[in-house]
């Protein structure tokens, strides 16, 4: 189905704009926290990646069989799985160690320098956009931003942590979610949002349960509480991604990049919060980078 069907690309009201990006934005920045709470109380990380894929992908599937009931189209299952392999599969793996070693609110916040990223990968993939003086300056700028966490050895834990191994990891699930972005662009209007998605876990899901056999995992008996997080977590990627895909197909990218503004707070309130995590002078400074970076970026893609 085409980008042109008015039937399901409506304009939509500022109300149903603001809603969906105060979904995006508190799901995904919800979501780490409840990653790291489980892998905290020793969650195999393996085991929690391949269920919590297996459970969304369960959940899509039923609801494309019982309410899309489209025929398959090995086109769609081609452009999606190339996408659900940064957007899901890689950036599941790397943020899910990641979280390992470094806070939830550090990944948070290195989340949201993907956008500086996307035009890199852009121009690079796409060759879409040229890249302006601005959006040089934004990506070193962000880069410094980032730098500083790697020099300071801020991991956002209290006495422990890797930031070296962590922000590594973290830095290249960015880059999946970037490349993710930059095939979401080139695909996703084309169909429906939950179509999209569906088709995109089915590697996802062959995937995880390859890398689950191969390591060796046991499965685990997960106490109530690490159920109603896990049921938490699957609610909290699946409302993200639906209210991301939807919002990319239908507003203007500043209305998109509002989120990534949002996700950091969020995440790194919430750590704070409820997983006791540090919040000094050096995650401010980095902070200030990161959006200083991302306010460069939004800056120039809204003046050509």
């Amino acid at each position: 189905m085409k980008a042109t069907d008015k039937s399901y690309l409506e304009q939509p009201t500022l109300f149903q704009t603001i809603g969906a990006i105060m979904v995006a934005a508190f799901m995904w920045g919800s979501g780490n926290v409840l990653s790291r709470s489980l892998l905290i109380e020793g969650v195999n990380e393996i085991f929690l990646v391949t269920l919590r894929v297996a459970l969304i992908g369960s959940l899509l599937f039923l609801n494309y069989f019982l309410f899309i009931r489209t025929k398959f189209q090995m086109r769609i299952l081609k452009e999606a799985s190339l996408t659900g392999f940064f957007s899901v599969f890689s950036v599941s793996w790397f943020f899910i160690y990641a979280l390992q070693f470094i806070s939830s609110g550090l990944v948070t916040l290195l989340i949201s320098s993907a956008p500086v990223f996307t035009a890199l990968w852009l121009k690079v993939l796409l060759k879409e956009e040229k890249i302006s003086k601005y959006r040089y300056l934004a990506i070193v700028v962000g880069f410094i931003g980032i730098f500083y966490l790697f020099a300071t050895g801020e991991t956002g834990l209290l006495n422990e942590g890797n930031i070296l191994l962590g922000g590594t990891l973290a830095f290249c699930g960015v880059q999946g979610i970037a490349l993710a972005t930059v095939l979401n662009r080139k695909y996703a209007p084309k169909y429906k949002v939950a179509t999209w998605l569906t088709y995109q876990y089915p590697l996802v899901i062959v995937l995880s349960i390859f890398a689950y056999i191969i390591f060796g995992i046991a499965p685990e008996q997960l106490s109530t509480s690490q159920i109603i997080r896990v049921a938490a977590l699957v609610i909290s990627n699946l409302s993200a991604f639906t209210a991301f895909t939807w919002l990319i197909r239908r507003v203007s990218a500043l209305q998109v990049a509002s989120v990534d503004y949002l996700v950091p707070i969020v995440g790194v309130t919430a750590g704070v919060v409820f997983l006791d995590e540090s919040f000094n002078s050096n995650v401010i400074v980095a902070s200030v980078f990161i959006f200083l970076s991302l306010l460069i970026n939004t800056r120039e893609e809204f003046s050509n």
